[in-house]
């Protein structure tokens, strides 16, 4: 009887099965395969199923099986949404604090990991996150899009001076300085609190996923 053949490179399991079984039978096999071996593929990531002479159904089916036993991740699903998730991403992330007189100037959506000092200066023509305390120029829709508004998120925020589309303000608000989301509504920049995990859907929808 043609047997399920297991071979190991690095963190990825290729799982090569017999194309003269049933598909229970070989369902059957593949279970023993995978508790016999459950903890050499338990310190594995990645598992590929080699000869497949199934269809779409099974092999997910066969997936799924597999998957629920050991915690592996099929490398060729890993391969696809990575692509789809770096198709999505639309910004540009920069680690770091900006000193008095530095300027970064972005085309996409703008995160920030760090504080802008006074006399610091950030420009996207979409929108911007600022995960840090926020005292220099933000500069946010300098190429306004008729369909969808731009906006600015700031951490913290001590007296920016806030600037969406043609619109600027210097905000010197002294309470409810964390946390803000700063919006153009009819023709006025207005600041609102908002919950993280707001904040983290908004990041999403560029393809940025916070931890």
């Amino acid at each position: 009887m043609e047997k399920i053949k297991l071979n190991i490179s690095g963190n990825l399991v290729s799982i090569t099965l017999p194309t003269t079984q049933t598909f229970l039978k070989m369902k059957e096999q593949l279970k023993k395969v995978i508790m016999k071996n459950y903890r050499l593929m338990k310190s594995l990531k990645f598992y590929r199923l080699d000869n497949l002479k199934i269809d779409e159904e099974e092999t997910l089916e066969l997936e799924k099986f597999i998957e629920a036993i050991v915690p592996l991740k099929n490398i060729n699903n890993y391969h696809v949404e990575k692509k789809r998730q770096e198709k999505q991403k639309d910004f540009r992330l920069h680690y770091g604090n900006l000193r008095s007189g530095e300027k970064i100037v972005s085309d996409t959506n703008l995160i920030i990991l760090g504080n802008l000092n006074p006399g610091s200066y950030v420009k996207s023509k979409k929108n911007i996150f600022v995960y840090g305390k926020a005292r220099g120029t933000i500069y946010a829709g300098s190429e306004p899009d008729k369909y969808q508004s731009s906006y600015i998120y700031i951490e913290e925020a001590d007296k920016p001076k806030i600037r969406i589309g043609s619109k600027q303000i210097l905000y010197d608000e002294t309470t409810g300085d964390t946390n803000l989301l700063f919006e153009k509504k009819s023709s006025v920049i207005k600041a609102k609190k908002i919950e993280r995990l707001e904040v983290q859907g908004l990041l999403k929808k560029i393809g940025f996923y916070l931890i």
